[in-house]
């Protein structure tokens, strides 16, 4: 199942972000051809966050000793071994990827394609201190075959809503949609969202 982790527009070229997907850290980064990668967040060589690291060109280095790693996740450069061919076994643990419908996604494991989802404009993202199933209860949404997103409309507008369970009792909602739209009212529907979810679950 593909999984939305955040809005693209949140992650910019030559930037990296930290996110938690089901109690598993993860790190995005931009390169700054635009391409977008889903990493485990911990450098191979001392466990370093990658996510404190910082992006050159296409390739995030860690913060820690400097050890810099291209879009294949392999290792391609030791600043304190600047001769040395660094082994191929070298990698940071990377997850598949995509971008569709204003989000980032990524899965786990499977081998299904992205489904096809209509452009969208980023609006919003919002936790919420519910489990994600109470919010789709809430929202009365079923969502889409093959993708964690679902549609809800609010004063005759209709967003687009993906989620990824942060921990047991957290889930991260990120909002889009495929027209023009204020984003206080995308805000304030996921607001209202939010209060019913958590109502619910105290």
């Amino acid at each position: 199942m593909w999984v939305p982790i955040a809005l693209g527009r949140d992650v910019p070229k030559g930037t990296t972000r930290a996110v938690i997907v089901e109690g598993r850290e993860l790190a995005l980064w931009r390169g700054e051809s635009g391409s977008v990668q889903v990493w485990e967040d911990r450098c191979p060589h001392r466990g370093m966050r990658l996510s404190f690291g910082f992006v050159r060109g296409d390739s995030l280095n860690c913060l820690y000793h400097g050890w810099e790693y291209g879009t294949a996740a392999s290792c391609r450069r030791i600043p304190a071994h600047p001769d040395l061919d660094v082994p191929s076994t070298i990698k940071a643990r990377a997850f598949p990827v995509a971008e569709a419908a204003g989000m980032i996604w990524t899965r786990d494991s499977g081998e299904e394609p992205m489904p096809a989802l209509p452009d969208a404009r980023p609006l919003v993202s919002l936790a919420i201190e519910a489990r994600p199933e109470l919010v789709l209860m809430v929202s009365a949404a079923a969502p889409q075959g093959g993708a964690q997103i679902f549609a809800d409309e609010v004063d005759g507008m209709t967003f687009h809503i993906g989620w990824h369970q942060v921990d047991d009792n957290k889930t991260m909602l990120h909002c889009t949609t495929r027209v023009a739209a204020d984003p206080l009212l995308a805000l304030g529907a996921m607001r209202a969202l939010r209060e019913r979810a958590e109502r619910r679950a105290a």
